[in-house]
């Protein structure tokens, strides 16, 4: 594709994104992969990219978050997981025909590589970045919501397909109905570096622990000291 047929499609690209751009040089660094003319990711849409993912992860968290009280912090982190992954934003990004607007190296062109999952996703990273930059963050979290249809998502049919089950709720709903107390997390140990901590933490009955669990942050930790617990409990 040349970029002269570039300039031609970038304007068919907008009519399919729905989004006018001010700067059209930020929409043509969107599509253009670091394999397009020898580039390199500093030419590419890496940088464009990084940022889109930023963005996609507050947007879809802000419009959960505003939509959908009822949901527990776990619930809204399993249905985020599934709407930003690869194979959500591949999806979106196949519906919308994105492979074509693509701008990629000869090597990637002769492999079919415009139409890789991965180089899709990021691509559709990308572009949410540059509507970001030109547009706002309001305009981004509307283009997010449109294109991966956050409005029509079924979030509890979500969870059932991650085989989501938020521990910690159904412990303390278990106390409530049990026991006079509430279940209380105490962080048992933090280990390595700061950017890439394990953490331990245990659950207690009073001064009795009656659950452990290890995670990569203490939510996480946190969940599966909960989850430790209720199968101790309902063990013995």
């Amino acid at each position: 594709m040349s970029r002269e047929l570039c300039d031609d499609t970038l304007h068919q690209l907008q009519r399919v994104l729905g989004v006018s751009f001010r700067n059209r040089n930020v929409l043509r660094k969107a599509v253009t992969h670091s394999s397009f003319e020898g580039g390199g990711p500093a030419a590419g849409n890496e940088r464009l990219e990084f940022l889109g993912d930023a963005v996609l992860k507050l947007t879809c968290s802000w419009y959960f978050y505003e939509t959908h009280p009822n949901l527990a912090e776990g619930e809204l982190s399993a249905i985020i997981g599934q709407v930003v992954s690869e194979k959500s934003l591949a999806s979106a990004a196949t519906e919308i025909g994105l492979s074509r607007f693509l701008l990629v190296g000869p090597s990637l062109e002769a492999t079919r590589g415009r139409e890789l999952p991965s180089v899709l996703a990021d691509s559709l990273e990308a572009i949410i970045g540059a509507v970001f930059l030109d547009q706002g963050l309001e305009i981004a979290k509307d283009f997010v919501v449109r294109r991966l249809k956050l409005d029509t998502l079924d979030t509890q049919e979500y969870l059932k397909e991650t085989n989501f089950r938020n521990h910690k709720a159904e412990l303390q709903e278990l106390f409530q109905k049990t026991r006079k107390t509430l279940p209380e997390y105490r962080v048992v140990s933090e280990d390595g570096p700061d950017h890439d901590k394990t953490f331990t933490v245990s659950v207690y009955s009073g001064d009795v622990s009656i659950g452990c669990g290890v995670g990569k942050t203490k939510k996480d930790a946190e969940q599966a000291a909960a989850e430790d617990a209720l199968i101790r409990l309902i063990t013995f």
